[in-house]
C-alpha cells in the first residue's frame, strides 16, 4: 500500500517510509529470546498500527482511493494464489496471508473441517482497535482483507462466503 501511495503520488517516499518497516537481519538476531511471546505481540501490534494508520491517512485524504487500494489488495492475494480445491489445504495456505492476533488468542477457530463444509469463525475482532485508534473505519480493513482473499482464491474453484462477518466458509464459485 505504501508503494502504491508513492506510485500514485499520494505520498512522497519519505512520508510513505514512515509506514514501512523492513528488517532483513536473521530472525534470531531480531527476536528477544528472553520474551518471545512479548516480542511477537509487539511486532504484530506495530505492523497492525502502521497499516491502519497508512490506509486511514490515504482514505482521509481522498475516499475514492479505496478502489485502487482494493485492486492492490486483490493483486497481493493473486501473487500468492494456489491452484487447489481442497478447503483444508486452502485454509492452511491462506493462514500464511492473514494474522488474527496471537494463536493463543483463539480469534479464528475452524468449526468444521470436512471437505464438504469447511467453516471457521472469527471469535474476536483483534483488528478493530488499531483502526479506531487512528480514527479509521474497521470496515476498510475487512474490505481490503476480502480482496486479498479473493485474489488468493483466483486460481481456485472456491470463494469465501459469510452472512454475518463472523462465520465464514468456502463455497464453489
Amino acid at each position: 500500500m505504501a508503494d502504491l501511495a508513492v506510485k500514485k503520488n499520494w505520498l512522497d517516499e519519505d512520508a510513505a517510509a514512515a509506514y514501512v518497516k523492513e528488517d532483513s537481519r536473521p530472525l534470531e538476531t531480531i527476536i528477544d529470546l528472553s520474551n518471545i511471546h512479548g516480542w511477537l505481540l509487539g511486532a504484530i501490534e506495530d505492523a497492525e498500527s502502521r497499516y491502519a494508520a497508512l490506509v486511514t491517512k490515504l482514505l482521509t485524504q481522498d475516499a475514492d482511493r479505496l478502489e485502487d487500494l482494493k485492486k492492490a489488495a486483490f493483486a497481493f492475494g493473486a501473487e500468492h494464489a494456489v491452484e487447489e480445491s481442497r478447503p483444508s489445504i486452502l485454509f492452511n495456505a491462506m493462514d500464511f496471508l492473514k494474522l488474527d492476533g496471537m494463536p493463543c488468542d483463539g480469534a479464528c477457530i475452524v468449526t468444521d473441517s470436512s471437505d464438504e463444509d469447511f467453516t471457521w469463525e472469527l471469535r474476536l475482532d483483534v483488528h478493530r482497535a488499531f483502526w479506531k485508534e487512528v480514527r479509521g473505519l474497521p470496515a476498510h480493513y475487512y474490505t481490503l482483507r476480502s480482496e486479498v482473499f479473493a485474489g488468493f482464491l483466483s486460481k481456485s474453484d472456491k470463494c469465501i462466503t459469510t452472512k454475518d462477518g463472523r462465520v465464514y466458509h468456502f463455497a464453489a464459485k
